[in-house]
């Protein structure tokens, strides 16, 4: 009888290892050129590519512990998504390496687990809880968002926005109207012809680098961080920057001035042209006002 039983559970454990093991995947679907491409994972990695075909093809490895890779789609609209058991515990991170025809929205939601998007000409969505977020090619817009995990926006001429809690957003080579903010990261934007820019943090330091696109606005508010602006020398715009405790650089013409004769506070409005307006505020941070 104990024979019996102990040969019972051997058998089981032949059926659930392999489960349990990590899995290759090497999986294809149909889809449409300029459809709606959905990706979530919890951890690991996803890396998303664009290609010139009309179908979504998932490679790369599914973490030991998970239950199974749910991949469905109906041509328009393709999921690709990482199950995992119920109170789930030890499972591996799994890799998802995505290529989806070039045209296509893409929606990635993970918790842990990195995004990165290339190559692709659709709108990206991405939104990650302490994974890192990378994004390059030319998007036709996006907006990423995170808890703790960095951004790094490298899409040549793409709208969109980006914010972060505590982790650093960078937007390079970026063009049209961007949002970029971040609670206790710094911020960083690139970009020549800017329409309009809006960047937010409390703590974290601003920087901009580029210049504005005609009638264009730049926008940089902080509360305990620092604001350095590099700028063509031919700008042509509306200045207007206010610090309480902090100082205030300016290459381009006159220098702050008081703003009691009582209090700390310092003011600069001046004009280089009629154009566009260049807006900084920092509570107790410096501004700086650079030449590039």
């Amino acid at each position: 009888m104990m024979k019996r039983v102990g040969l019972s559970v051997m058998a089981l454990a032949v059926v659930v290892l392999p489960a349990m093991a990590q899995q290759k995947l090497d999986e294809r679907r149909p889809a449409s050129k300029d459809g709606v491409v959905e990706v979530q994972n919890v951890s690991g990695s996803v890396k998303v590519t664009g290609w010139d075909r009309d179908e979504v093809a998932v490679t790369g490895t599914l973490g030991r512990g998970s239950e199974r890779l749910e991949f469905t789609g109906t041509g328009v609209r393709t999921e690709v998504r990482v199950v995992l058991p119920h109170f789930a515990h030890h499972v591996d991170g799994s890799d998802l390496e995505i290529k989806v025809p070039a045209g296509s929205r893409v929606e990635v939601n993970t918790v842990s687990a990195d995004i990165g998007v290339d190559e692709v000409a659709g709108p990206v969505r991405l939104e990650s809880v302490s994974g890192r977020v990378t994004v390059g090619g030319a998007p036709r817009e996006f907006e990423a968002k995170t808890v703790s995990g960095g951004i790094e926006i490298a899409a040549a001429g793409a709208p969109g926005r980006a914010s972060s809690v505590s982790g650093a957003v960078a937007l390079k080579g970026v063009n049209g109207s961007v949002e970029a903010s971040s609670v206790s990261g710094a911020v960083s934007v690139t970009g020549d012809a800017v329409s309009r820019a809006e960047l937010q943090t409390t703590s974290g330091d601003i920087r901009f680098e580029g210049g504005l696109a005609s009638g264009g606005r730049l926008d940089a508010k902080t509360v305990s961080g620092s604001v350095v602006l590099l700028l063509p020398a031919a700008t042509a715009a509306d200045f207007d920057v206010t610090t309480f405790s902090g100082n205030i650089t300016n290459e381009f013409g006159p220098q702050a001035k008081r703003t009691s004769e009582y209090g700390p506070g310092k003011e600069l409005s001046f004009s280089t042209g009629a154009g566009g307006r260049i807006v900084a505020k920092s509570f107790s941070g410096d501004v700086r006002l650079q030449k590039r």
